[in-house]
């Protein structure tokens, strides 16, 4: 990282900014759905892709499963994982796939999600209830929300003694509220029924001690807010389940444990995963650097700052209160039109947004509602949030 950083260090600063490879025509409030590697990570990535390039057979055969495990050994002391149970994924889908589609399921389960669920986990979920015939079982979450005690009683309204997995996001997509879900995990676990966490933008973004918070399996993206490659995310596994979960790309390593399994399962480039230690000390990096409360909380008070104006100019009445138990460096805010039900009306709410003011902001659907959601990440300026507010104000529609 640039040594500039140490003494210029505020949020948006050309200093800090200029760690990343961002387009500067475009202000860029989406870190959500992607995130955005900075460039000491690309340059990480390129390194390893030489290397990998100058003798692929001693690169992938002789060298990689050390470098996996030293990968991994990083990645598990900052997520407070069992490194016996932490495997590497492309993504959270793929780790959300792995577990879905290799739990033991028999006939009359059902599985239990939440109606705020990821769009391609409902996918997957669909898949497995046609090829399996489990009921798909659904919480309907409060939102707007008051308090997060709120979102833990509609799992136990759902559950039914058929519940068989429950299937429980860390921080929900489309509303970008955080679920309790130590809560929750607590609630279900007094029912017998084992948990699948969604954590996919909760590493970097929440403290995490998957030790601690004992959830059956638990996915996430590095990604997004830990600063990796795109193509790097983990999969913790609980001892009692590892010798049921496999891959979906089944390759050498089958029948030798969740490790082995998971480390090959084909040709494909490990850079994501290996570079991953380079991610989180620019992570820790910028954690110490940041005003107090660290990175998380710097990113918080951005979106703190954005929701308030936004909402202002659009008339909006924010959907919870301004508590970081609910919501972090993500918000959303309700949109003034209804949802005709036309997804293409979302798309082109974006599309114009992006095309006329060139503000890349993601719009989505629930409950029947239109919803802005920002994001905030050390390369965003207060004054981004301003400009956005300010347009919003002047009836862009």
């Amino acid at each position: 990282m640039s040594t500039r950083i140490d003494e210029t260090w505020s949020a948006g600063s050309p200093a800090v900014r200029s760690e990343w490879r961002l387009d500067p025509e475009v202000k860029f409030l989406n870190n959500g759905s992607f995130g955005a590697t900075p460039r000491t990570v690309l340059d990480a990535v390129r390194s390893l892709h030489a290397e990998m390039e100058a003798e692929p057979v001693r690169f992938f055969a002789r060298e990689l499963p050390d470098r996996i495990a030293l990968a991994r050994t990083a990645v598990a002391a900052f997520v407070g994982a069992d490194e016996a149970g932490l495997a590497f994924v492309s993504n959270a889908t793929a780790g959300v796939n792995a577990v879905l589609r290799s739990f033991p399921w028999r006939a009359g389960d059902a599985m239990l999600l939440a109606d705020q669920t990821y769009n391609a986990v409902k996918q997957t979920a669909l898949w497995v209830s046609k090829r399996y015939g489990v009921e798909l079982q659904w919480a309907k979450l409060p939102f707007p929300v008051q308090s997060p005690e709120d979102l833990v009683a509609p799992w136990l309204d759902a559950a039914t003694p058929r519940t068989r997995l429950a299937v429980v996001d860390h921080v929900s997509s489309p509303t970008a509220v955080i679920l309790p879900v130590q809560k929750i995990l607590a609630a279900l676990r007094d029912r017998g029924i084992p948990v699948l966490v969604d954590g996919a933008h909760a590493p970097g973004l929440l403290p995490l001690d998957l030790r601690a918070l004992g959830a059956d399996f638990y996915v996430g993206n590095l990604h997004k807010w830990a600063y990796a490659a795109k193509g790097s995310a983990i999969l913790h596994v609980s001892e009692t389940w590892r010798e049921h979960i496999h891959p979906v790309s089944i390759s050498h390593g089958y029948g030798q444990g969740l490790r082995p399994e998971f480390d090959w399962t084909g040709t494909t480039d490990p850079a994501p995963f290996l570079t991953a230690p380079e991610a989180l000390d620019f992570w820790r990096r910028l954690d110490r650097l940041a005003e107090a409360g660290g990175i998380a909380e710097s990113n918080h008070r951005l979106v703190q700052t954005g929701r308030a104006l936004i909402a202002d100019a659009l008339h909006a009445e924010l959907p919870h209160p301004d508590d970081p138990a609910l919501y972090g460096p993500m918000a959303a805010i309700p949109w003034p039109d209804r949802y005709s039900g036309d997804f293409r009306q979302v798309a082109d709410l974006n599309r114009r947004l992006y095309d006329d003011h060139r503000f890349e902001v993601p719009f989505s659907t629930y409950d029947d509602r239109i919803w802005l959601r920002i994001s905030g990440q050390a390369y965003n300026h207060p004054d981004e949030y301003a400009a956005l507010a300010d347009v919003l104000r002047h009836g862009w529609r």
